[in-house]
């Protein structure tokens, strides 16, 4: 997903003295690393082994039959990583791989040129040790995979050369995935976080802070980026413009983004649910209204949204529910993490 995320490790305020014991933030910290990042990296690296065995399969037995088995591969494997896309930080910032796996929106079409350019050249330099480490983040991932299995300028069941490279792209692709999970499955979120300033620091509280950070940017770009850009919210529309439009999962990845919150919102003992209602109790709650209506609210539209003959119009009355739900959990998250004690710099992740 191409979009810029700064991580710093922010200033610590003081906070209220009921949540002001050392290990308050260990809770929440190790329940969202362990049950949302690391499981669901661990997910994301078995689907996308997965994803390259079938893309193989397909390239040693080209038919309808294994092509359809790959593109299910790649659904679910795209689904998988809307559990851990909301968190760029940690492993996945080695090598660029966060926007290696899902080099999007990319306004431009340089996915489909570059592969153009790949699938014409020497396939031999894909084999070379350093070709993925230099490689351009658009043909290292899902956005290019998708684009081999359905833009109509590829056809890997006839073309030998595409298929190729969709096999290179799936391998380095499930490297990468597991490399990743097996970092978050032998380290601790405290590992990324340091005292740059050398005058001592929480390593929870700041690793917690940019969990929280990374959470409030992703609601933004689901918001901005996945559903009211595409619809032409703000101004034209151009669906096509909608993260993976071609596979029709747009719609898929909104409601599986908005039900991951909640899980955040949930997880540990104590819970970032428990803490808030210690701090403020009504606004915990605020919150956790408002996630579960962002689920109840993506639910409710049709799931040909993003394909259906609607006017702009129609898009646009059937969005606004959803658009102004998310944005008052923006505003709910915000103000909470701030009671708890966070200082946060908002910095909406704003595609190019």
């Amino acid at each position: 997903m191409k979009h810029l995320s700064k991580l710093m490790a922010f200033t610590m305020s003081t906070i209220t003295p009921l949540l002001a014991s050392a290990g308050t933030w260990e809770g929440p910290l190790t329940g969202i690393t362990s049950q949302i990042v690391t499981q669901g990296y661990q997910a994301y690296s078995a689907s996308s082994k997965s994803l390259q065995d079938l893309s193989s399969a397909l390239c040693a037995s080209p038919s309808a039959q294994t092509l359809e088995a790959a593109k299910t591969a790649f659904k679910i494997n795209a689904q998988d990583w809307q559990q851990v896309q909301w968190l760029n930080f940690g492993p996945v910032t080695y090598f660029m791989r966060y926007y290696a796996f899902e080099y999007w929106p990319d306004k431009k079409g340089v996915t489909q040129r570059q592969l153009r350019a790949l699938a014409q050249g020497d396939p031999s330099i894909m084999d070379a040790p350093k070709f993925w480490t230099s490689a351009s983040i658009a043909v290292r991932g899902l956005t290019a995979i998708e684009s081999l299995l359905y833009h109509p300028d590829f056809t890997p069941v006839q073309s030998t050369s595409h298929c190729l490279l969709l096999e290179k792209i799936t391998a380095h692709h499930a490297k990468s995935a597991d490399a990743v999970f097996k970092q978050w499955q032998e380290g601790k979120a405290e590992d990324w976080v340091f005292d740059e300033e050398g005058m001592g620091f929480d390593p929870e509280k700041v690793a917690l802070e940019q969990f929280l950070q990374q959470w409030l940017e992703h609601m933004s770009a689901v918001k901005d980026a996945k559903l009211e850009t595409p619809i032409g919210y703000n101004g034209r529309e151009n669906l096509k413009l909608a993260e993976f439009y071609r596979s029709n999962l747009s719609l898929k990845a909104i409601q599986k983004n908005v039900q991951t919150y909640r899980e955040i919102y949930h997880t540990g003992s104590p819970s970032l649910f428990d803490l808030a209602k210690q701090s403020d109790a009504n606004l915990a709650e605020q919150l956790e209204q408002q996630l579960t209506e962002n689920t109840k609210l993506a639910l409710q539209l049709p799931d040909d949204f993003f394909h259906g003959n609607y006017t702009k119009e129609q898009r646009f009355d059937l969005a606004q529910p959803l658009v102004k739900s998310i944005s008052n959990s923006q505003s709910y998250l915000s103000s909470l993490v701030t009671k708890l004690g966070f200082q946060i710099g908002f910095n909406s992740r704003d595609g190019d």
